[in-house]
């Protein structure tokens, strides 16, 4: 077997090598799983609601106030508080949702209750400005309500209406016909004509409704109009107006929204544990072989100095290569099975590359340290202070540099030290190609900015790439061929 084959062949099946491998690709594809399962182009408001109904039972008044979430489910713990004539009453939701109060109201033909509630966010009560009801005793129970707007919890691109019903003592809702139509028309034409959506619906007091919609829709804002049994129409949203509310908000996923998954996902992993493989695997097949004697008995074979260290670092390289290219290929996949498209070629390549050069130049320098140091115990302290300070460390350095420098963060000066400080280390490399995609730069304080006009274009980069890979591997090459 040729020393080449040998080399790939021993590095391929050694044990750390093959669970670096095993940890790399398969946390990177559950960071791409992570990264496109969450994934929502439309922010969810996490703030509580509550909607508000009434009915009378003889002299006393029971407001209903039904709180819930932004998909129209119900939230319990939320304190509604009702005030009639200075005098305030309070519920709190339940698991349903409810929280129902009674108040006494004599005979009284008009009557203004002021509303509010209060939730709490991080241990921290947050109470709503009041809200004023008029109920009049000829609107007594206040029916069926229409809320806009409720987010499917399906899809947050598209939304649906909540209907509320109350009825006397609270009873659920009678036969309603649901019309969902364009909101530039009239109600009654919504209704006589053939509209988006229909439903007939009955017996509930909460009913969420999500009507089908697809990207032709994105353009159009709709009405909703409701009608009883004989046709009369008893609810509605706004109409005839164009103030209507969208089905959706949904607008096709882009490469630079892809990319942008990979690099919050994907690409963190891979710049903490492509080092750890190159560091520990060249000091593993190199670094502590050399320092304990053992090359010296592999080179009594017909092998040479020269031949020997460019064949481990060549079999090192691969392994590197296989761990970027098998995680690059299943977080394709991953994007592709949830988004219906695959990341651009070019992206793809420059991705691989990026962490070839990074892990490829770690390895270099551990390989560069080897023939410096002179014991095991030396070579890896070297390598890990290498991983330490070069990688662990060295997206924090920068920052502290230039902020013990007084430099501004918004200065032009703090963007020319954070891309020299970034040219300067392997694991720098990563954060220059993406800031080359997304024209951000920063890991605090992120500012946007035009690459090419600070010196981060593709030829630069492959260029630095290079000098990153070979500059180190010739001077190990040198000293193990001329020195040792």
């Amino acid at each position: 077997m040729k020393p080449i084959a040998y080399e790939i062949k021993r590095t391929l099946t050694s044990k750390f090598v093959i669970i670096m491998i095993i940890a790399i690709v398969g946390l990177s594809s559950l960071l791409a799983y992570e990264s496109a399962s969450t994934f929502s182009p439309s922010p969810v408001s996490s703030t509580p609601q509550v909607n508000y109904g009434y009915y009378a039972s003889g002299t006393n008044l029971t407001m209903v106030g039904y709180a819930h979430n932004a998909y129209g489910q119900p939230v319990s713990k939320i304190s509604v508080y009702y005030e009639y004539n200075g005098t305030f009453y309070s519920a709190t939701s339940g698991s349903s949702g409810f929280a129902n109060a009674t108040i006494p109201i004599g005979t009284s033909h008009t009557v203004n209750v002021d509303t509010n509630y209060s939730y709490i966010v991080f241990r921290k009560p947050i109470s709503t400005t009041q809200t004023p009801i008029r109920i009049s005793n000829t609107r007594i129970p206040s029916g069926l309500e229409i809320i806009p707007g409720i987010v499917n919890p399906t899809n947050t691109t598209r939304f649906g209406y909540e209907l509320m019903y109350v009825g006397q003592n609270g009873t659920t809702a009678p036969s309603i016909n649901f019309y969902i139509g364009n909101a530039s028309l009239n109600a009654s034409v919504i209704v006589s004509s053939p509209s988006f959506s229909y439903q007939n619906i009955s017996g509930f007091n909460i009913r969420n409704i999500y009507p089908s919609v697809t990207y032709a829709d994105h353009n159009t804002t709709y009405a909703a109009v409701a009608t009883n049994s004989s046709g009369r129409i008893i609810a509605k949203t706004s109409t005839f107006t164009h103030d209507g509310t969208p089905l959706t908000d949904y607008a096709p996923m882009t490469q630079k929204e892809l990319q942008s998954l990979v690099f919050s996902g994907t690409s963190e992993i891979l710049g903490f544990l492509i080092p750890i493989l190159a560091v520990f695997a060249a000091y593993l097949t190199y670094g502590k072989d050399r320092t304990s004697g053992v090359l010296e008995s592999v080179l009594k074979r017909p092998v040479t100095r020269g031949s020997l260290i460019a064949s481990r670092f060549t079999s090192n390289a691969i392994s590197i290569f296989i761990a970027v290219g098998f995680s690059m290929i299943f977080s394709d996949l991953i994007i592709n099975h949830y988004f219906g498209m695959y990341l651009s070629t070019a992206f793809s390549l420059y991705f691989v590359w990026t962490y070839l050069v990074e892990g490829v130049a770690f390895l270099a320098i551990v390989y560069m340290f080897s023939h410096i140091a002179k014991s095991q115990g030396a070579v890896l302290g070297a390598a890990i202070g290498v991983f330490v300070v070069m990688d662990l460390f060295w997206s924090i350095i920068p920052i502290a540099i230039l902020s013990a420098l007084r430099v501004s963060s918004s200065s032009t000066s703090y963007v020319y030290g954070t891309i020299a400080f970034n040219y300067a280390s392997p694991s720098g490399y990563s954060s220059l190609v993406q800031t080359m995609f997304t024209d951000k730069i920063g890991l605090i304080s992120s500012q946007t900015i035009v690459p090419s006009s600070f010196g981060i274009t593709a030829p630069i980069l492959i260029i630095a790439g290079i000098l990153w890979m070979i500059i180190p591997f010739t001077i190990a090459f040198v000293l193990a061929k001329y020195r040792d």
